[in-house]
């Protein structure tokens, strides 16, 4: 009898063996994303400035970097920045008479977080925002950067095909909050439309 416990501990642990071999250790998900997108702003509109007039900006193709620390299972916190070569209109505020054009170069620098929810472990939703700057580089005659404070919220779809890899489609909407004179309401909001890849490590 205890030869027939012996011998079945032994083709027990033959067999387990391999098969554990064959698993090996079960890999960790990344806790840092780095993001890395191309889109564009849809219809930027205008910025409104008291020395220079108006400004009147153009659709643009734009990209954008971002590097995230994964906190929990839902939540990401980091930085994303972004550049775009936007054309542009300088016109008179009183006559709407066209003073210059040209190629301005917009960035973004921004403290942003994403929330992800809903779907599998490989599909999922997500919310986003930030907060930080938009500067907004004018060639002559204006020649100078302008910096505004910015505000960024967006949703998008997720696919992770690996433990470290993903795909994502997002729409997002920028508010850059302009100096004005008085109590002139100088917001303007742009429209933006990203589609990108991220890398976990």
């Amino acid at each position: 009898m205890k030869k027939a416990v012996v011998l079945s501990a032994l083709v027990s642990l033959t067999t387990v063996t391999p098969l554990a071999a064959q698993f090996g250790p079960v890999e960790q998900p990344p806790q840092t994303w780095a993001s890395g997108w191309l889109g564009g702003y849809l219809d930027p509109g205008t910025v409104r400035d008291p020395e220079d007039g108006a400004w009147s900006f153009g659709s643009s193709f734009a990209a954008g970097l971002g590097l995230h620390r994964q906190i929990g299972n839902s939540l990401s916190i980091g930085v994303d920045a972004s550049y775009a070569p936007m054309r542009f209109e300088q016109r008179d505020v009183a006559t709407e008479e066209v003073l210059s054009s040209g190629t301005a170069r917009v960035i973004s620098a921004m403290a942003s977080a994403r929330l992800r929810y809903g779907g599998g472990d490989a599909f999922g939703m997500y919310l986003t925002g930030g907060v930080g700057t938009m500067a907004y580089g004018m060639p002559d005659p204006v020649d100078r950067w302008d910096t505004d404070l910015a505000l960024h919220t967006g949703a998008g779809l997720e696919y992770r095909p690996s433990i470290n890899r993903a795909l994502f489609v997002e729409w997002g909407r920028y508010w850059t909050f302009h100096q004005n004179e008085g109590i002139d309401d100088n917001t303007t909001q742009h429209s933006q439309l990203r589609i990108g890849v991220r890398t976990g490590f």
